[in-house]
């Protein structure tokens, strides 16, 4: 846990002394997951849970259409899956996982548009801690119940990394963004493990505080404003 805090401090730190510069733009977001398995061993069938994040995000402009945005999240990845044990007859185990990871993606973003309506797009990677997880195990042969324990004791990593692409779109203060995250870590621990990672897809809404309302002279409104300014995403 010490090094969770540590983790945290840093980042509020370095969030709090970015703020107040020229080209930081900062705010909160949050939204949904529906985490996913790959690997070798990952169960045949599994349920994609939906679950949650939230967080602070600093998007710190470096060019004209170019920005680096790092955030500050807390994670749930969550999964379930039942499958028999080999070699035991009429045998059947439940897992469900449920895990919080603080979460630091950092990613370069290229944005256009006009006036208050923009896209953007990134690419990037993402650390996490592990923070707390849950695991909830039946364990039943030939319908009578079992401790699953000595089937399914693995441990958890306590932390894990990988890559992350987003797209997103924004009016105004909102941006919309899906996110899709690819981790490069085992979940469990390589000494006992059993090999397979997260692959999450997230959709999330984010409002940025310090957004300031300015038009260029000669705006152009209306419908024939709303076409000039879809026409000035692209160009």
């Amino acid at each position: 846990m010490k090094k969770i805090y540590f983790y945290l401090f840093l980042f509020l730190f370095a969030f709090i002394f970015e703020a107040s510069g020229q080209f930081i733009r900062y705010g909160i977001s949050g939204g949904i997951n529906k985490c996913g398995l790959f690997g070798a061993e990952k169960p045949a069938i599994y349920t994609k849970q939906i679950t949650w994040f939230g967080g602070l995000f600093l998007d710190n402009r470096i060019g004209e259409y170019l920005s680096v945005q790092s955030e500050l999240n807390l994670n749930k990845f969550q999964f379930g899956f039942s499958e028999t044990i080999p070699q035991i007859e009429h045998s059947k185990l439940t897992v469900i996982e449920k895990e919080y990871f603080i979460s630091v993606p950092i990613f370069l973003k290229f944005k256009r548009g006009y006036e208050f309506i923009f896209w953007d797009i990134g690419l990037g990677g993402q650390i996490s801690v592990l923070a707390k997880s849950k695991r909830i195990l039946n364990m039943k042969i030939n319908n009578y119940d079992i401790n699953g324990t000595y089937y399914y004791d693995y441990s958890n990593n306590w932390y894990e990394y990988g890559f992350i692409g987003n797209a997103g779109m924004q009016i105004k203060a909102v941006n919309l963004y899906l996110r899709y995250y690819i981790s490069m870590r085992n979940i469990y621990k390589y000494s006992d493990s059993r090999d397979m990672n997260f692959n999450v897809l997230s959709f999330g809404i984010s409002y940025q505080i310090n957004y300031r309302e300015s038009f260029p002279y000669g705006r152009k409104t209306g419908w024939k404003g709303l076409k000039y300014k879809i026409t000035h995403l692209f160009t």
